[in-house]
């Protein structure tokens, strides 16, 4: 199986986040940007992003 060169991890908790971000790097991955959060309308935190991109070899 081929991986993506480019994903978006989204996660409802940053601890989450973190955990899976973590994973992503021993799988070859390096963060790309900020981390993106998103709200609803009454301002609470509804999502967190972390876009990754896969390290050339």
């Amino acid at each position: 199986m081929e991986k993506s060169i480019y994903i978006a991890i989204v996660e409802q908790y940053d601890k989450q986040l973190v955990k899976s971000v973590n994973e992503k790097i021993k799988d070859g991955y390096k963060p790309h940007g900020n981390i993106v959060v998103s709200f609803d309308k009454t301002g609470v935190i509804k999502s967190y992003v972390q876009v990754m991109m896969l390290q050339e070899e």
